[in-house]
């Protein structure tokens, strides 16, 4: 297993709670909880992770992902569907501490998205996200940190 491999299932694994906000267009910004439960999956070679979460804005949403480190092509694939209806295949690069993804277009309710994410692990058991997702409407911005319990 490379070590780039073993990073990325090790910066993930584990059950994290997750506090942040949830800032649509056009509303205020919201507490958004959630509980991330990361397994290691494929003989240790990715983490299968559950996201669920209470979003005062948008009100309950579950995401499954897939997450790992593809040496081939030297990034880190997060492949995630929600329960919002949202069907993504980030990839992203590690520098230092974080990850650091491409801008990701998506279409959503037949609405074009781009989604730019990034993901820092500043102390071990530690994670801060952000996502930013612009659409015609606006953006919206999801952030916050989590804690490996």
């Amino acid at each position: 297993m490379s070590p780039a491999v073993k990073k990325t299932v090790d910066a993930f694994v584990g059950r994290w709670s997750f506090v942040g906000i949830d800032a649509e267009p056009g509303a205020k910004a919201a507490k958004l909880t959630m509980a991330i439960d990361c397994e290691i999956a494929a003989l240790g070679a990715a983490v299968a992770c559950t996201f669920a979460g209470q979003s005062v804005a948008v009100g309950r949403i579950e995401a499954t992902a897939v997450i790992g480190y593809s040496p081939d092509e030297k990034v880190v694939r997060w492949m995630e569907i929600s329960s919002t209806g949202e069907y993504h295949d980030h990839r992203g690069t590690w520098k230092g501490d974080a990850i650091e993804f491409e801008a990701l277009p998506y279409t959503i309710s037949g609405q074009r998205a781009v989604e730019e994410l990034s993901i820092r692990f500043p102390s071990p058991g530690r994670l801060v996200l952000k996502s930013v997702t612009k659409t015609t409407e606006g953006s919206s911005t999801l952030e916050g940190s989590a804690e490996r319990k």
